[in-house]
């Protein structure tokens, strides 16, 4: 991979484990079937690029750039949102594994992603007013200091938040939900 500029470019059944990717930019590509085992993309540049069945896992994300990007049926388990740049930081999720991921202090508003797995993701301080998470598993996710404002959080699971240190003002939420927003005070709900 000589050229570090990628426009309008398509990646298919690609594994990137001996490319080098350092500083490389791209823009309007699509990625399908590809693989970045354990990759370091520090400094890589996705611009409006679409991501389709691809593995980005335990990915090192220092300072990589995610813009206007779309993630559909992808794992991105292990990965730090928070070390990303924050300019323009912007993607859409569907279908997706996010698994042990952090989003520490990550501004995402209005960011959308739907029937994902959330497991046991840090979202202590997170910027997520307005998201839609319809449909997400959110099982052992940490919510602390988190801004849910106007957010989406219908037929979703596992959800715990504490409404006392958490942002959710005008939140939707299920019936089925409200469990999980009394879990600190150990209450026997039944229906």
């Amino acid at each position: 991979m000589e050229n570090r500029v990628f426009f309008d470019k398509t990646f298919e059944h690609t594994t990137f484990q001996k490319i080098d990717l350092l500083d490389s930019e791209f823009e309007q590509c699509q990625f399908i079937n590809c693989s970045f085992p354990d990759r370091d993309l520090s400094n890589v540049r996705f611009i409006e690029c679409s991501f389709d069945q691809i593995d980005l896992s335990n990915s090192r994300l220092f300072k990589t750039s995610i813009q206007d990007c779309l993630f559909d049926t992808c794992k991105l388990m292990g990965l730090s949102f928070d070390q990303c740049e924050m300019f323009g930081f912007n993607f859409k999720a569907q279908n997706g594994i996010f698994d042990h991921s952090s989003f520490y202090k990550v501004r995402l508003p209005g960011f959308q992603a739907q029937n994902c797995s959330f497991k046991n993701v840090d979202f202590t301080e997170a910027i997520l007013k307005e998201a839609h998470f319809k449909g997400s598993d959110f099982t052992n996710a940490i919510f602390e200091r988190t801004e849910l404002e106007k957010a989406d959080l219908l037929n979703t699971s596992n959800l715990r938040l504490d409404p006392e240190v958490n942002l959710i003002k005008q939140a939707k939420l299920d019936l089925e939900a409200l469990p999980g927003l009394l879990t600190k005070f150990s209450l026997n709900i039944k229906q």
